[in-house]
């Protein structure tokens, strides 16, 4: 058997729990650091999951004295990109990077880049492609249980970039990782809301063009009630997924919807409920990063590349609103366009006052995010 992997965390949130849980339920790391700027979030992990490993306020000086063979970088948004790239400076096998990629495109590029010049594994935590439904259903498509897909419908909220690139990046691995060739959307914003420290619109819907013929529709902030899965129409059948099980219906069942909850490699559906998404999808995601790591597997489900386009189709809805057209792929804007419209006047928001629906996150005093990097 292996050696366990080193790994540490930059960013003591409550996202790290999830990266924690994953690589201590896998059974194939030990963690060995973690770095904040509050002790006190160290030391809550400490407690929460029976861990003792050495604490920084300073994640270089963590970097630079552990040399771990895998880092998680789990701060908030904006930070996603200065960390990966000052974390692959001290050439870990490989980085986890939580989701949304990064605040923009461009720095998206560039975080690929420095892994690449620096050999360092690059994976982005869309932890649902390892979730038996999501895996069940995408291979329920390619065998032609639903005949052609003609549709995928889903529905987010809380904004686009953190909920919704869930929701993009299970579009293309339902469908086998196809390119998205086109994206037209719009958006709402009347108000100064941000989320995490990045900017978000109060409503939106698109549509993305896949390459290999599909369509999907996301409708975000525009109904009462969203989740993670999704509704799939085909020419033969229909499937309905969620992050638990999934419903599939085609002349086989009889018309009628057949439920299927099949349970993971590390955690069962019917033990676990709601928590089983988090539990099995982080273990799962984490035990696949080991066989990259190791040289067992090619590829992880999460590489890079797949979280870089799902940000980029993101960014799309934004551009198409800004340019108010089809935005054909890849997007050529490297800023974020809800950016640009907000700061050059375009989209003034009429309910003026900043705040961040993620503020209750936030400990003592802070009001903002912990930009120090």
């Amino acid at each position: 058997m292996s050696p366990k992997l080193r790994a540490a965390v930059i960013g003591c949130g409550g996202i790290a729990n999830n990266h924690l849980s994953g690589y201590l339920n896998s059974g194939r790391y030990e963690i060995v650091a973690l770095a904040d700027v509050n002790p006190a979030a160290m030391a809550e992990k400490n407690e929460r999951h029976s861990i003792a490993p050495n604490h920084y306020t300073d994640a270089r000086e963590m970097m630079e004295k552990e040399r771990p063979d895998v880092a998680s970088i789990c701060v908030w948004h904006g930070g996603h990109a200065p960390w990966t790239i000052a974390a692959a400076a001290f050439q870990p096998k490989a980085i986890l990077c939580e989701k949304p990629m990064a605040d923009t495109i461009g720095n998206a590029e560039q975080m690929l880049i420095a892994c690449q010049r620096n050999g360092v594994k690059l994976a982005i935590a869309h932890q649902r492609r390892f979730l038996p439904a999501y895996t069940l259903a995408k291979n329920l498509i390619a065998e032609g249980a639903i005949g052609d897909v003609h549709l995928i419908q889903s529905f987010g909220g809380a904004g686009l970039p953190n909920y919704s690139s869930h929701q993009t990046d299970m579009y293309r691995y339902l469908l086998g990782d196809p390119e998205c060739v086109w994206v037209m959307g719009n958006i709402e914003r009347k108000t100064d809301q941000y989320e995490r420290n990045t900017r978000i619109e109060d409503a939106a819907m698109a549509v993305f063009q896949f390459s290999n013929g599909p369509r999907a529709l996301i409708l975000s902030d525009l109904i009462p009630n969203y989740f993670q899965g999704a509704l799939i129409f085909g020419t033969a059948g229909m499937i309905n997924m969620t992050t638990e099980d999934m419903q599939l219906m085609n002349a086989s069942t009889g018309g009628q919807w057949q439920r299927h909850a099949p349970d993971g490699k590390f955690f069962k559906v019917e033990e676990q409920g709601s928590r089983f998404e988090w539990l099995e999808g982080g273990a799962a995601q984490a035990d696949e990063l080991a066989d990259w790591v190791e040289g067992k597997v090619e590829t992880h489900r999460g590489r890079g590349e797949n979280g870089y386009k799902a940000l980029q189709m993101i960014h799309a809805v934004y551009e198409s609103a800004r340019m108010h057209e089809k935005v054909v792929m890849p997007v050529q804007t490297r800023l974020n366009p809800l950016d640009l419209m907000v700061e050059s006047g375009h989209l003034q928001p009429i309910r003026p006052g900043r705040y961040d629906i993620r503020a209750f996150l936030l400990r003592g005093e802070n009001m903002g995010a912990d930009t120090a990097n």
